[in-house]
């Protein structure tokens, strides 16, 4: 996950949670499906537990059980 101030391009996801929150994050858009979030949540067992970084710099950790989906959002191009 990267920090607001970053230049490129960056692919937004939105974290469903069982509670009802959601968590938005950010990862750049370059990266390889397999060491995205998407690919990780699939291989992951349910006793995962994800560290993410909201786009203010919030670290959570996230068990996997507590992830109801993970939506893509927009894409975004920082210059």
């Amino acid at each position: 996950m990267n920090e607001l101030n970053l230049k490129g391009t960056f692919q937004h996801y939105i974290i469903h949670l069982t509670n009802g929150h959601t968590i938005h994050v950010e990862e750049d858009y370059d990266l390889p499906f397999e060491k995205g979030i998407i690919a990780k949540f699939k291989k992951a067992s349910d006793d995962t537990v994800f560290s993410v970084i909201n786009l203010f710099g919030e670290n959570y950790y996230i068990p996997k059980k507590s992830i109801v989906y993970i939506a893509t959002g927009d894409v975004e191009v920082r210059e």
